[in-house]
C-alpha cells in the first residue's frame, strides 16, 4: 500500500492511508486470543467496528455506525453482496477460518470496490504456508475447544502441506460445532439461541513460475438449530425458535502476475461465485430463499516516476431468489448486474508531500420481482495529501466519495415488497483529517470525520413494503483515536471511537434503519497482554461503551423514547505452550468475566417501555463464558 505507514504490533497493526486516515487490521492472534466465535468475537477488540445479538444469525456488522448494507465485504475478494432476511445478518464465517480482517473506515479509495459507502470489510483466509513449520511439507492441526456457557464443543481438523520446490501447496479443514442456548448474565437461558456449524474448506495454491502464482479454494459453511424467527429481536409469543438452516457456498479463483523486472505490470485477477441460502418456519409455513453472485476483477499496478498507479474494472452479477409456500404464486425472483472501472494513483512528491487521487465509474442495473427494469450510474472522486512534519509527526487531509445504485433486495422481502418506480442510487462524501505520532515501540493516530450517505434506500417505516429513495441524508461525524505500544515483552492497543449518526434531526436506530445505519455510543477497546516466557502469555482485553440516553423519535404517529444503557465487559485469557513451541497450546479465556447483563448497542433497542412496543428488543448477550481449548500439531 502505498504512502502508508505501517507499524505491527502484536496485538493491533494501524495503517495510516492518506483517504481513509486510519484503518484497522484484525490479526491472527486477535482472534485467537479470546477464542473467537462469532462475528462479535471477531471485532471486540476494535472500537470502529461492532457486532451484536446472541444469536449467532442476528449479528449485523456496523463499521462507524454505518451498517453492512452501505459496506462493501469480501472474503478472498468475494464480493458477499446479498442479504437473505432483514432480520439476520448477511455473513457466515467461521473465525478459525480467518488469517486476519482488512477494515477501510468510511468511503475511501477507488479500489475499494462496489457500493463502498460507509467503508469496507475483507475477511482474508490462511493459506498452506500460513500454517507450515519451517522446513516440513506436510502437516496437521487438531483442535477442541468447550463453551461452558452454551455447554458445547467445537472441533476442528486441518490438513495442510507442500511439494519440495515450494510450488504447490493445499490444505482442507473441517470444522464442527454444536452449542446450546446461552445464558445471560442474570442465568436466564435464552431460546433460540443454539448453533450447529460445520465449515469445509479447501484450497489448492500454485506457483507456475517464481512471477506467477494462483489459488483455487472452495468453502461451504452450514449452520442449523431452533433459531428464533426473527432472530434480531428477543424471544416471545409471536417470535418462538423455530427450525433454521443457513448456508454458504463460495469458490474463489485468483491469479497474480508480477514480473521482476517490469515495474509497470503487477496484474491480479479474482473470479468468484458465493451462494448464501436460509430456510426457516413461521406458523408451519416453510420459507426458503438465497442470494446468488458471480463476480470478478481484473486490476494493474504500475510504478513509475514516483507515481503508483492502480487501475482496472469490477463486474457483478447478482440473483435474489424466494420459495414462499403461502403464496401464490409460490417462487419470486430479482435479477441485478454491475460493473466499474476505477482507477487511483499514489504520489511520492518528496520526503515530506505524498498525494493520492482516484476515481471510479459504476453502473447498476436490476430487473425487480415486478419485472421493473431499474437503473443508476455515476462517477466517485477522492483525493488525499499527507504531510511529514517530523520523522515522527504526519498530518493528513482525505475527501472521498462512493455510489451505490438499486441492487437486489433481500430474498424473504420478494414476495411482500417492491421497489419505488424512480429508486436511483445512493451516494456518500467521506472528509477526513488526522495526525499520526510513530516512534519506535510507539504509535498513535487521530482524527475527525464528517460523512454523509444521500438518497438513502429504505422504508418510511420499519414495516414499509416499499424500497425507495429517501429525502434526508444520514449523517455522521465524530472523532477516532488509536494507539499501540510495546516494550519488551508487553503490548498494549486501544482504540476510542465517537460518531453521531442521525437522520433529520433524529438519532439512527437499528430497528429503524435495519442493516443500513444505527447508533453505537463512544466506544473504548483495548487490550494488554504479557509475554511471561516462550511457555506463558497472559493477557486481557475490555470494551467500554458510553450510554446514549433520553432517545426520541417518530415511529409513523408514535413518538418513542428508548435508552441504551452504557456497559463495560472485560475477558481475560492465558495461552500455555507445554513443549515451549506450537506443537500443543493450551488456551484459557474468561469472556465478561464479571457476568455482565446487557444489551449490546449493536442489537435492535429496547422500546419495551412504549405501550404496544412490548416484543421490540434484541437479545441480551451471553453472561460468562469460560472457554477452554486444545490444539495439536503434527
Amino acid at each position: 500500500m502505498a504512502d502508508s505507514a505501517v507499524v505491527d504490533m502484536d496485538a493491533l497493526i494501524i495503517i495510516d492511508q492518506i483517504t481513509s486516515d486510519v484503518d484497522g487490521q484484525i490479526n491472527q492472534e486477535q482472534i485467537s486470543s479470546t477464542q473467537a466465535n462469532d462475528m462479535a468475537d471477531i471485532f471486540s477488540q476494535d472500537a470502529a467496528v461492532s457486532a451484536g445479538g446472541s444469536v449467532q444469525m442476528s449479528q449485523k456488522i456496523y463499521v462507524r455506525n454505518i451498517g453492512e448494507d452501505n459496506l462493501n465485504i469480501t472474503i478472498d475478494g468475494a464480493e458477499q453482496a446479498g442479504a437473505v432476511f432483514h432480520h439476520a445478518g448477511r455473513i457466515s464465517i467461521e473465525p478459525e477460518l480467518l488469517k486476519q480482517v482488512d477494515i477501510e473506515t468510511g468511503a475511501g479509495e477507488a479500489t475499494s470496490g462496489f457500493g463502498a459507502l460507509g467503508g469496507s470489510v475483507h475477511f482474508v483466509t490462511k493459506d498452506p504456508a500460513d500454517l507450515l513449520e519451517a522446513g516440513k511439507q506436510v502437516g496437521a492441526l487438531v483442535k477442541s475447544t468447550y463453551f461452558d456457557n452454551s455447554h458445547g464443543f467445537k472441533n476442528s481438523v486441518t490438513v495442510f502441506g507442500e511439494d519440495a520446490q515450494g510450488r504447490l501447496g493445499g490444505m482442507l479443514s473441517v470444522v464442527r460445532s454444536d452449542l446450546d442456548n446461552v445464558t445471560d448474565g442474570d442465568g436466564n437461558k435464552l431460546d433460540g439461541t443454539e448453533d450447529q456449524k460445520t465449515l469445509m474448506y479447501g484450497k489448492l495454491v500454485g506457483y507456475l513460475t517464481d512471477e506467477q502464482y494462483l489459488s483455487l479454494s472452495y468453502e461451504s459453511v452450514a449452520e442449523e438449530g431452533d433459531v428464533l424467527y426473527k432472530p434480531e429481536l428477543v424471544a416471545s409469543a409471536r417470535n418462538v425458535p423455530e427450525p433454521t438452516t443457513a448456508d454458504r457456498d463460495t469458490a474463489i479463483f485468483n491469479y497474480e502476475y508480477t514480473p521482476f523486472d517490469n515495474d509497470l505490470f503487477d496484474i491480479s485477477f479474482n473470479l468468484y461465485h458465493t451462494k448464501t441460502s436460509q430456510s426457516r418456519e413461521y406458523s408451519s409455513v416453510e420459507y426458503s430463499g438465497h442470494v446468488k453472485t458471480w463476480g470478478a476483477t481484473l486490476k494493474n499496478t504500475s510504478a513509475f516516476a514516483d507515481h503508483e498507479l492502480t487501475y482496472g474494472v469490477n463486474y457483478r452479477d447478482d440473483e435474489s431468489k424466494l420459495h414462499d409456500v403461502d403464496a401464490e404464486p409460490s417462487y419470486f425472483s430479482e435479477t441485478g448486474q454491475v460493473w466499474g472501472i476505477f482507477i487511483q494513483d499514489h504520489y511520492t512528491v518528496n520526503d515530506q508531500w505524498s498525494l493520492t487521487a482516484g476515481a471510479r465509474f459504476d453502473d447498476f442495473s436490476i430487473t425487480d420481482a415486478s419485472d421493473q427494469k431499474l437503473s443508476d450510474n455515476g462517477f466517485s472522486f477522492n483525493a488525499g495529501a499527507r504531510y511529514q512534519l517530523t520523522p515522527a509527526w504526519a498530518i493528513s487531509a482525505g475527501y472521498a466519495e462512493a455510489l451505490r445504485g438499486p441492487e437486489v433486495k433481500d430474498a424473504f422481502k420478494l414476495s411482500s415488497g417492491s421497489n419505488a418506480s424512480d429508486l436511483g442510487a445512493e451516494t456518500s462524501k467521506n472528509i477526513e483529517l488526522g495526525v499520526d505520532y510513530q516512534v519506535s515501540g510507539f504509535n498513535m493516530a487521530a482524527g475527525v470525520f464528517y460523512s454523509r450517505i444521500y438518497n438513502p434506500v429504505g422504508g418510511l417505516l420499519p414495516w414499509s413494503r416499499v424500497s425507495e429513495n429517501l429525502d434526508d441524508p444520514i449523517k455522521s461525524a465524530g472523532f477516532y483515536a488509536r494507539l499501540g505500544m510495546q516494550v519488551e515483552a508487553l503490548s498494549l492497543s486501544a482504540s476510542l471511537i465517537s460518531a453521531d449518526t442521525e437522520v433529520d434531526g433524529q438519532p439512527v436506530t437499528r430497528y429503524v434503519y435495519g442493516s443500513g445505519a444505527n447508533s453505537i455510543g463512544d466506544t473504548l477497546a483495548t487490550d494488554v497482554h504479557y509475554q511471561f516466557s516462550p511457555r506463558w502469555m497472559a493477557g486481557w482485553n475490555a470494551e467500554f461503551v458510553r450510554g446514549i440516553h433520553d432517545i426520541k423519535l417518530y415511529v409513523g404517529s408514535d413518538q418513542l423514547n428508548a435508552d441504551k444503557p452504557g456497559y463495560g465487559i472485560h475477558d481475560v485469557y492465558v495461552h500455555w505452550k507445554p513443549m515451549g513451541n506450537d506443537q500443543l497450546k493450551v488456551a484459557l479465556s474468561v469472556n465478561n468475566l464479571f457476568d455482565k447483563q446487557y444489551l449490546s448497542h449493536a442489537s435492535v433497542e429496547d422500546f419495551t417501555g412504549n405501550p404496544g412496543w412490548e416484543g421490540i428488543v434484541g437479545s441480551p448477550e451471553s453472561g460468562r463464558d469460560i472457554r477452554v481449548s486444545v490444539s495439536g500439531r503434527f
